[in-house]
């Protein structure tokens, strides 16, 4: 059994298979051109031909004159020669004849001398008079054109006399003229067609010259040579790669990410781990002492794992574009706050604009919102707002509450991780930081002002439409 495999291989490349359509598709175009420049041109020399047909018959009919016998025309008279040549000289292929009413041969040109007349009721198989008929004949064996038109004259009583003018032209020049033409018409189309197959060969080596180049850019890069797809591309490609070199920069930024976040959890739980060891080693009083700074330390390791891990997930939304429409993750928030603070009987107030879609991953949002609120939870007394409004290609959303606030040069600072103002109430000082470092990898901004509670408003701004890259 014969593999298909090295077949399919040989036309894997474009250039291969373009060349192979065109291959299989010239022959079929050119072959169409010729069939209808043949055509035409066939038609063309039918044309003159009836037109030179009607010209000599045209001719006869001058130079005829009427023989009358007792006031009756019964015969033409004709000139001894006629002013075409090819009408004189015997066997010269055009030949002209003058037929009577019974199919009678009154005259016939000198051209016709040496043969036989043919047959006129074997020409023409009905009469039109007035109007000139065209056909094609064989006589003697030959192909011919043949022009017929029928004459009435009136003699001096007014009765009609008819005769039939035939002229028949032999079709050889005709068929050798067309020959001649094929014969050239091919020869140059195929010359043509080879041609083309040429310059498509160069057109398409230098069209495609430029994918060659971009995978030399990116070997160079899978080499390590660049970090990125350098050079100047055509525009049509030049958007691909300027995708992909963004690709890149977001999966280098990512992977940097996660080592510098390896390296900070891998700090972090340098210090806890290092305080049980030293226990462990010393020893300590008693096992309630034990669990008492096992459980402490245990509980930090597990907040910086928990913090890496939010951290690590909050780098991967950045160029993916999913559409979230807010009101029903604050609609769970709020139900589930509630249930974590229900001791303190908080009112809420939600007001959003009927289009409040965030163009960002739903997770992220539920983290981004979720740490707002379960602060202005924590640290409001009894009421916490969120409202939102679309400003331009933005969407800002406002979380309020009537707590103490942030005092105005503090703002920055509380962004930042692991700063915090009220150190009486539990916390690590994560939840801003990480809802901070959401809404920048997604371009937007984050600002604290005075509420009209009483207590602070955070007013974030995300784009409602993808970023453009």
């Amino acid at each position: 059994m014969i593999s298909s495999k090295p077949v399919i291989a040989r036309f894997s490349s474009i250039a291969s298979r373009l060349l192979l359509a065109s291959a299989l598709l010239l022959p079929l175009f050119l072959g169409l051109t010729g069939f209808f420049l043949d055509r035409a041109f066939e038609n063309s020399l039918e044309v003159a031909e009836r037109s030179r047909l009607r010209g000599h018959v045209n001719l006869l009919m001058s130079v005829a004159e009427p023989i009358t016998k007792n006031e009756k025309i019964h015969s033409l008279r004709m000139p001894v020669t006629l002013s075409d040549a090819d009408f004189e000289h015997p066997n010269s292929g055009l030949y002209s004849y003058i037929f009577d009413n019974q199919s009678k041969l009154v005259w016939r040109s000198n051209s016709a001398a040496l043969s036989d007349p043919p047959d006129y009721k074997r020409i023409a198989k009905s009469n039109t008079p007035g109007k000139m008929l065209f056909s094609e004949k064989l006589l003697g064996g030959n192909l011919h054109f043949i022009a017929r038109y029928t004459v009435k004259w009136e003699d001096a009583r007014g009765t009609p006399t008819p005769f039939h003018f035939v002229v028949a032209h032999s079709a050889d020049e005709y068929t050798a003229e067309l020959k001649a033409y094929r014969n050239e018409l091919w020869r140059w189309l195929g010359a043509a067609g080879i041609f083309l197959l040429i310059a498509q060969t160069l057109i398409l080596r230098w069209g495609l010259r430029p994918l060659g180049k971009l995978a030399q850019a990116l070997k160079a890069m899978q080499s390590g040579d660049t970090s990125n797809i350098a050079g100047e591309h055509p525009r049509e490609l030049q958007k691909i790669v300027d995708n992909l070199n963004q690709v890149l920069e977001r999966e280098q930024a990512l992977r940097q990410r996660y080592r510098n976040s390896l390296a900070d959890l891998a700090h972090s739980l340098k210090t806890p781990l290092a305080v049980l060891q030293s226990k462990l080693v010393e020893g300590v009083e008693s096992d309630g002492e034990l669990q008492q700074i096992a459980s402490e330390q245990v509980a930090r390791m597990n907040q910086v794992v928990t913090y890496q891990l939010q951290r690590a997930v909050s780098s991967q939304q950045k160029g993916t574009f999913r559409r979230t429409r807010l009101e029903p993750i604050a609609q769970r928030l709020f139900a589930a706050l509630q249930k974590v603070y229900a001791h303190k009987h908080m009112e809420q107030e939600l007001d959003l604009a009927p289009n409040s879609i965030v163009a960002g991953d739903e997770q992220d949002v539920m983290e981004l919102f979720g740490n707002m609120l379960e602060n202005a939870f924590k640290y409001g007394n009894k009421q916490v707002r969120v409202r939102s409004f679309v400003e331009d290609t933005q969407l800002r959303i406002d979380i309020e509450d009537d707590g103490p606030g942030v005092p105005d040069d503090q703002t920055e600072r509380i962004l930042e991780r692991g700063q915090r103002l009220d150190t009486t109430i539990p916390g690590q000082g994560i939840g801003l930081a990480v809802a901070a470092e959401i809404v920048r990898s997604y371009e937007g901004n984050i600002s604290i002002h005075r509420s009209e509670l009483g207590g602070a408003r955070f007013s974030v701004c995300l784009p409602i439409l993808p970023i453009s890259s």
